[in-house]
């Protein structure tokens, strides 16, 4: 319980449910576009270049377990979903939001959990950035293929398809991968990173505490539409989490991760995509509702991670 008051008492926390209760209230308090667009840009960079400073420490061998292993999850994720959507009676369009959503990750709760380790004094492995990016992307495939395959189940699409490789090419050249891939090859290279520290890394945690206030202040707007989509709705934005958490685990041992990074790995699988898959989801699958899969990320599966799953999953480990 004390940790858990720890956590929920943390700066990160109390930013974000100050913009949920900003919205909630009608507050006059506006974060710009323009400035929202800025935090999102340096957060994704700054992320990139810390993990790739890590990644110059290390080797191949150190790695290449956890990115089979995160691999294998980017794929056996979005089935889940699927199948889990299908359980709960969602339609075939919602199942494939479900799969893309839940296939892929969000970066700020794996922020805000990384967040609170340094807080806490728990270590992490320096290329868990590495697979963020890793698994961000397989996720999407998956939830595709299981689209453009619906002839096999007598199921018609109504409209055209686009192809895997198609969204490929989508995510690797969105915004965050292509961002925070850049970063990890300048912190990688770079000789002396030093010079970057002071920006980059020592500005790091107010920035995040600014990004934190304007995405409560959304989900906060997003609020007013959950009930309308049940009980149901609710439970598979926090059910969900929980199972992808449990996946999490058993892979962060398999691949033999610390404490810290079984509580990021599961943190990552538990996290459901509000900028990625809704992205490849309003490009090739029209028939899903963009309110649909947005209020799910945003409005249930995020603030139930930022403030149930994190703390769980560190109490879990540690």
């Amino acid at each position: 319980m004390e940790l858990f008051l720890f956590l929920l008492t943390s700066a990160p926390v109390l930013l974000f449910v100050t913009g949920v209760i900003a919205a909630v209230g009608k507050s006059n308090l506006k974060i710009p576009d323009s400035l929202s667009t800025t935090l999102n840009i340096y957060l994704l960079l700054a992320i990139g270049l810390k993990g790739g400073m890590g990644l110059a420490s290390v080797s191949f061998e150190d790695i290449a377990l956890p990115l089979t292993v995160t691999l294998l999850i980017g794929i056996l994720l979005p089935l889940l979903a699927f199948y889990v959507g299908g359980m709960f009676k969602f339609s075939f369009p919602e199942r494939i939001a479900m799969a893309a959503t839940f296939g892929s990750v969000s970066l700020i709760t794996y922020v805000a959990a990384s967040t609170q380790l340094e807080r806490l004094g728990i270590a992490y492995e320096p290329f868990m950035t590495t697979l963020v990016v890793v698994l961000e992307i397989p996720g999407l495939i998956v939830a595709l293929l299981l689209y453009n395959q619906t002839h096999v189940m007598g199921i018609t699409a109504t409209s055209g398809k686009a192809n895997s490789l198609s969204v490929l090419r989508e995510s690797l050249f969105s915004k965050s991968i292509l961002l925070m891939f850049a970063g990890l090859i300048v912190g990688l290279v770079t000789p002396d990173a030093t010079p970057l520290k002071p920006f980059f890394v020592d500005l790091f945690p107010g920035v995040l505490l600014l990004f934190l206030l304007g995405l409560g202040m959304k989900v906060g707007q997003q609020l007013k539409t959950v009930p309308s989509y049940g009980l149901k709705f609710m439970m598979m934005g926090m059910v969900f989490p929980l199972v992808g958490a449990l996946v999490g685990f058993f892979a962060a041992g398999i691949a033999n991760l610390s404490d810290g990074g079984t509580i990021l790995l599961m943190t990552l699988a538990a996290s459901g995509s509000y900028i990625a898959a809704p992205a490849m989801l309003q490009a090739s699958v029209p028939e899903a509702k963009p309110s649909f899969y947005l209020t799910l990320s945003l409005a249930v599966t995020f603030p139930f991670n930022l403030l149930v799953g994190i703390p769980l999953y560190i109490a879990i480990v540690t």
